[in-house]
């Protein structure tokens, strides 16, 4: 078992790092400044894991001293930053040491113990091919200072922009495979170029308004730089402001992709949460659920969407453009995309929040969610959570040794998705983590204020 050394003062980020890291080892110890650090870590035998927060750092070059110490009496331990701050020098240098730096901005329950397994398996087994297409495990995720509204995790376009500021930049960068280029024509560049010089054409013309208004102001416009426009956009994704997006997705027809959608979204109302539920397929069984819920006829109901115990239904809303919902008053949207070949969807399941696979644990239906994920395999799938409804114990047991990596999740047998009991209760939020989230999103407003 993993040994684990905690550094925070914050009781609030030590609670949710031990509660993240329970299925990677023990924290051993927790150490709430860096004050005579070396001494109390080798005072604690056979510590492989040590989590570091910006909030103890005091002198950059002093921790950067310790990491080289630490690193040169261990080398097999492996080390976690959380920060706040931008990329800079000191950030790079963290990377060069190999460091796994993870931004507040970016972190999302499970991503910790994702990176340190990832980073586990390719120490141990250096020649298994990673299934994630993230940067480095040492990457450090950019930020800036709108990182903290909400944007979906949205795959970004490649242009002629990008590359030339690559080449003037003396760090190498991991190509990263790009969704839309499987989808997209050349001519896209052309267009983003397009729309790039458009809105420096009107960036100019709101200048010289603003030269205006604030000519006895200390403000100065001359200090706007439209030169970030033509490189690389920056991605941010933050949970906590702003709608979550739970897409569920299944390998075949059949697999229980509805029923498990109403499980969810039913929970996600019992913790007084606001959600939007939306048949993002043909399958036009949210028209039957009305009519069974109304007494009637479905031939009769010609209602777009409906309510049912504070769940907002969508009905067969197939190639479904969730943009406009994300303005709406919901703190999650589930999206039920049914059967993957056959939803028009499968794009908004690259960038939802929280991406579930649904699959059989049947020996003779295995073979779906391994086509599935080979089908797939040039994207990310560390964040996607592989859900086996009605699965065998044994079954679970066996394909937990074959997938050692994935995040492997059972539902057990209830037939009626409208109630509720605490085994669903505590089989969904295993899954889903919401409890995990809020804690979260409250240290995340905590760390904001004090970096502020």
């Amino acid at each position: 078992m993993n040994r684990i050394l905690i550094c925070s003062s914050e009781r609030d980020e030590c609670e949710f790092l031990k509660e993240e890291l329970e299925d990677f080892g023990k924290v051993v110890k927790i150490v709430e400044s860096l004050d005579f650090f070396i001494s109390q870590w080798e005072s604690t035998s056979s510590i492989n894991t040590i989590v570091f927060t910006e909030y103890i750092v005091k002198n950059t070059s002093s921790f950067e001293k310790l990491i080289k110490q630490v690193e040169a009496s261990n080398p097999e331990v492996q080390i976690v930053f959380l920060h706040f701050r931008e990329i800079d020098e000191f950030m790079r240098s963290l990377s060069d040491l190999g460091i796994i730096c993870i931004s507040y901005i970016d972190l999302t329950p499970g991503l910790i113990l994702t990176k340190l397994q990832t980073e586990t398996k390719k120490d141990t087994d250096p020649e298994t091919p990673l299934i994630t297409t993230d940067k480095s495990q040492c990457a450090v995720i950019d930020s800036s200072e709108d990182a903290f509204l909400h944007t979906r995790n949205e795959p970004e376009p490649r242009n002629m922009y990008e590359e030339q500021v690559l080449k003037h930049k003396d760090v190498s960068v991991e190509e990263k495979p790009d969704i839309r280029d499987v989808y997209q024509e050349r001519d896209s560049v052309n267009a983003s170029e397009k729309f790039l010089r458009s809105m420096i054409e009107k960036g100019k013309e709101l200048k010289k308004v603003l030269e205006v208004k604030n000519s006895h102001s200390e403000f100065k416009i001359d200090d706007f730089n439209y030169d970030p426009l033509l490189q690389k956009r920056k991605k941010v994704r933050d949970r906590f402001i702003g709608t979550i997006i739970i897409a569920i997705i299944g390998v075949d027809k059949g697999v229980g992709c509805t029923h498990t959608s109403l499980l969810i979204a039913n929970y996600l109302v019992k913790q007084k949460l606001s959600v939007a539920l939306i048949e993002a397929n043909e399958s036009n069984e949210y028209k039957e659920i009305e009519a069974s819920y109304e007494g009637v006829d479905s031939e009769l109901l010609h209602t777009s969407s409906f309510y049912i115990e504070g769940v907002h239904f969508y009905k067969n809303q197939n190639n479904i453009d969730v943009i406009p919902l994300l303005s709406g008053e919901y703190a999650y949207i589930v999206l039920d995309l049914g059967y993957y070949v056959e939803t028009e969807s499968y794009t908004e399941f690259l960038r939802a929040n929280v991406q579930i696979v649904v699959g059989s644990s049947r020996d003779w239906k295995q073979h779906k969610i391994n086509e599935f994920i080979d089908g797939q395999i040039h994207l990310d799938q560390s964040n996607w959570r592989i859900c086996l409804p009605l699965a065998d114990k044994q079954d679970v047991k066996d394909l937990r040794k074959k997938w050692n990596r994935r995040r492997l999740y059972t539902i057990p047998y209830f037939p009626d998705p409208f109630d509720s009991s605490d085994v669903i209760e505590d089989s969904l939020e295993s899954m889903l983590k919401i409890n995990q989230q809020h804690r979260l999103s409250l240290l995340r407003r905590k760390m904001l204020n004090v970096f502020q």
